[in-house]
Formats: C-alpha cells, structure tokens, sequence
C-alpha cells in the first residue's frame, strides 16, 4: 500500500464529498495527485484468480442495482408527469438524479468521520427526461448504460479486460481516481435514486 501524501488527500476528500473536493481542488496539484496515486495502486495490483472474480462479482452487482436503480427512476417520472397533467400546483417541474456511495467500514474503522459514512461518493449517469427527448434516443440511452460493453481498449495483457464493464464500472475506474484496490475494498455500495419537485409560481 502506498503510503505517502497521496493517501492523506484521498481520505480529505473522503471527508470532504467527491463533489465539493473537485470544485476546490479541480485545477491544482493535489487533484492530479489523485490520479497518481490510481496509477500506481494500480501498477503493484495483484491480478490472480481471487482478485479478478471479486472484480467481476463488484461489475455485476454495479451493472444489475444500476439498471434497477434506473426503472425506479422511471417510474418516479411516471407519477411526476401526472401531478403535473392533473395540474397539481405544487408540481411544476421535476428532475431525477442518481448518487452513488461506496462505503468500506473494516478498512476506515480507525478514521472516526468515516464511521458510516462513504469512502466515496459520486453521480454518474445522467437520467434521460421524456419531454427532453424521443422514445427512441431514450431506448438508445438505456441501451448504451446498461447493455453496451464499457470495456475500454487496455493495454496488452490487461486482465480486468477479460469481462464486459458495465457503465457504473467504466466510470468509477476510468474518470475517478479510485484504483482496482478501492474497488476491490467496496463493502457496500448505495445507488440513490433521487426525484425533486419544483413548484413555480409568477407574481404578476
């Protein structure tokens, strides 16, 4: 395990929220930082049997909660599109959003704020609005997310290369500073599915 600063930052933005680490931290060194430390975790990652079954195992959690996660938020839209049919006045609007946690107590026992609280926290994907788009580019959409292979071209002899990433896998080891060793500690992931409704009201 690396242990120099690079640790240090990872559990500040822990502390802090992945979100609000990113807008304070975005443009300085301590964010590449970040991606330093993945990339070496991710050069001494022990790829045997046991460490890639476990992969697969986290994808294929990820893949089928994601996709749950997603008809859920369907049916959300469903019950908001008709209050605002009904004319109810205080739906006017809404919007859906998904958030992701992932939480390793055993790892983190010994940091207080992290004490059921997430290692990591992020938004993934986005959530495709009916009245944004067509049946079809929505179709399209789900497609893509949940039944395309997000395996990204790796280098010769990658072994996380041998199963089909779903889009939650893609995202969190190729656009985050999570290595397969943060992956590989996940001890419980939760994937909130997350409906706000808007009320707008014109004074004349």
């Amino acid at each position: 395990m690396i242990k120099d600063n690079s640790d240090k930052l990872f559990l500040l933005q822990a502390r802090l929220g992945f979100s609000t680490f990113t807008k304070k931290y975005h443009r300085r060194k301590e964010y590449q930082d970040l991606f330093d430390r993945r990339r070496r975790l991710n050069e001494i990652f022990n790829f045997s049997g046991d460490t890639l079954d476990r992969l697969e195992n986290i994808n294929d959690q990820f893949s089928k909660r994601s996709e749950e996660a997603y008809s859920l938020a369907e049916r959300y839209e469903s019950g908001a599109i008709t209050e605002i049919k009904n004319n109810n006045p205080v739906v006017s609007d809404y919007e859906i959003s998904f958030k992701v946690s992932l939480f390793s107590e055993r790892k983190y026992s010994h940091i207080e704020e992290l004490q059921g609280n997430p290692f990591f926290e992020c938004e993934p994907f986005c959530f495709r609005k009916t009245e944004n788009s067509s049946p079809e580019d929505r179709e399209q959409h789900k497609i893509w997310l949940f039944k395309t292979n997000h395996t990204e071209n790796l280098s010769d002899g990658q072994p996380v290369s041998n199963f089909q990433h779903c889009y939650l896998f893609h995202h969190l080891t190729d656009h985050t500073f999570l290595s397969y060793q943060d992956i590989i500690d996940i001890e419980e992931f939760w994937i909130e599915v997350v409906l706000n409704l808007q009320n707008f009201t014109f004074i004349s």
